[in-house]
């Protein structure tokens, strides 16, 4: 009788209680998805901003790096066949 007396108490103590703790777990995860959201806003605000400067550095030394060399190496071989074309001529 005893024992089945504990566990009415334990299944009354739980059935008072499951709601208290649906909502408190309802709260729980409430909060842990919001701080999830929080966590993705931050790091798409910072993120973001980063990988544009990178990619756009990565940008500038693959591309207009090498193009804006190639210009002036062509601008001196060119200024250079040019006076020996003049002097050729003379």
């Amino acid at each position: 009788m005893k024992r089945f007396a504990k566990h009415l108490l334990v299944a009354t103590i739980i059935i008072v209680s499951l709601p208290f703790l649906a909502q408190l777990l309802g709260i729980a995860l409430g909060l842990s998805f919001t701080a999830i959201i929080i966590c993705g806003y931050a790091i798409f605000l910072i993120g973001m901003p980063l990988f544009f400067w990178i990619m756009g550095e990565a940008g500038y030394r693959v591309f207009f790096k090498p193009y804006v060399r190639a210009w002036h190496i062509n601008r001196i071989r060119n200024a250079r066949a040019l006076k020996e074309a003049i002097e050729r001529n003379r």
